[in-house]
């Protein structure tokens, strides 16, 4: 807060009581300037105009309205008692009428003036035109949405947004990302408003204004404005995309009927597949959605490697928001069915061994040599972390042996990393550091080192003995 705003604010707390109080003034001046009956009735007065300012003032209610409407309530009441409790006219009976009317005319004014809009509507005008003769600019075009003049235009715009999109024509690409950036996520839109802004965002060459555009639209309610909407999941920006899917799914109960089929497409669409999940801040997918992604799961290509990456995120934050026993077990079974797709299985497992959610049973079922490898690779891992002992620390071993002996090199990395982690045995991974790419030559010697582990311990589980000597054991 600047100097200037927080004088601003000092003396709007002490003039607010001194205004609200001066009626009980004006009544206890004329009740010294009185006697008899009409002085008790004038000190009346004053004790009712101090307890209700007390009142006011404890409530803590800094809204401008409600001051205004109390101070209008307050010096008309002092009218009223000043006309009916004063026995001989005087001349301070007289200016103290003519001050409390004509605060109270003055107050209604300005409240009147003040819903009308008029003042709102005047600033936010000059804060558009203070946008557009600024000369200094961020480099990133991204960065304009962060402006404190942004903010301020933002909260300017609330009655009307015409101040901001008369700079949709504005030669300056920052000028339009900063007017589009004030309209984020607005709820109230006249007629024919949100046409200009889809008409800027389509027109636009720069992602950030069409970033800042369908972010505008976020909280459109028309069918037919939000179908173009979803036109932009297949724009050719990757912050575009990402917008459009925070645009339209925070809403997604109400609207997943009506953008079902645009997500489908850009799910399907393998020149999107490194894009990854729908991620987004909203609310958590509807049941209708979740129902077809799992349905999407079943095809082929990137709609299913997507759709599963998705329901993967959604499961995971519906578990790390709070654990649904009910939906820990449908996950489980949804997880130990082979008629599960693989990739939907994979995330399942995934998510469900993040959160330790894997109990004994469903371990040793994806320890089973007909599950995809990936499975027995999460199940094993599972199982020495949790230190489970028994057959099914040996059936561990046992598939961590079988996987390792796989002509495949990235689950070889993956089952060597394992080793690694849990096992203690050096086979040339780096601590803490990613696999190396599986074409290179570390990752060919690891490995040669995890087949000749494999092979090492080819024995019997029945005769399984962990503390016989290991080559080139490590710590952890």
């Amino acid at each position: 807060m600047s100097k200037s705003q927080a004088l601003l604010a000092t003396l709007n707390q002490a003039v607010r009581p001194a205004v609200l109080f001066f009626p009980a003034l004006l009544l206890a001046v004329a009740a010294l300037r009185q006697a008899g009956p009409h002085a008790i009735m004038l000190w009346m007065g004053v004790a009712f105009q101090i307890g209700v300012c007390f009142l006011y003032l404890i409530t803590q209610n800094n809204r401008p309205e409600s001051t205004a409407l109390a101070a209008l309530a307050l010096y008309l009441i002092a009218l009223a008692w000043l006309w009916f409790g004063i026995a001989e006219e005087d001349w301070f009976a007289h200016l103290a009428k003519a001050f409390l009317l004509v605060v109270s005319l003055l107050v209604f004014a300005l409240q009147t003036l003040a819903d009308s809009g008029a003042p709102a509507i005047r600033r936010a005008r000059l804060l558009a035109d203070r946008l557009a003769c600024r000369k200094d600019w961020p480099t990133d075009l991204a960065t304009c949405r962060t402006l404190p003049e942004v903010k301020a235009l933002r909260g300017a715009l609330a009655l009307d947004a015409t101040p901001a999109l008369a700079l949709l024509t504005h030669q300056r690409p920052e000028v339009r990302v900063a007017a589009l950036s004030a309209l984020e996520f607005r709820k109230e839109w006249r007629s024919g408003q949100v046409e200009l802004v889809l008409q800027a965002a389509q027109r636009a060459e720069q992602p950030a204004i069409r970033v800042a555009a369908v972010l505008a639209l976020g909280n459109v309610e028309d069918r037919n404005h939000i179908e173009t909407v979803a036109l932009f999941l297949h724009d050719t920006s990757w912050e575009v995309r990402r917008a459009a899917i925070e645009a339209l799914l925070w809403d997604n109960e109400r609207r997943w009927n009506w953008i079902r089929f645009a997500v489908r497409r850009i799910l399907a669409d393998p020149l999107f597949l490194t894009d990854g999940p729908l991620n987004h801040d909203g609310q958590m997918l509807c049941a209708d959605a979740v129902k077809d992604l799992i349905g999407w799961c079943a095809e082929k290509g990137a709609l299913s490697t997507r759709a599963a990456l998705t329901l993967g995120v959604h499961y995971n934050r519906a578990l790390s928001e709070q654990t649904d026993e009910s939906l820990v077990l449908d996950l489980r079974k949804q997880l130990t069915n082979p008629q599960t797709p693989a990739c939907l299985r994979l995330e399942l497992g995934r998510v469900l061994q993040f959160h330790q959610e894997l109990d004994r049973q469903a371990l040793e079922n994806l320890l089973e040599p007909s599950n995809p490898a990936p499975l027995r690779l999460i199940a094993a891992e599972a199982i020495f972390l949790e230190r489970l002992d028994g057959p099914c620390k040996a059936n561990a071993m046992a598939t961590l042996r079988d996987l390792a002996r796989l002509p495949n090199r990235e689950i070889a990395l993956t089952t060597a990393d394992i080793i690694q982690r849990r096992l203690g045995v050096d086979l040339g991974l780096g601590l803490g550091q990613p696999l190396p790419p599986i074409h290179s030559r570390q990752a060919a010697e690891i490995t040669r080192r995890a087949m000749a582990w494999a092979t090492q311990y080819d024995t019997p589980d029945d005769q399984l003995d962990d503390s016989r000597p290991v080559p080139q054991r490590i710590s952890g």
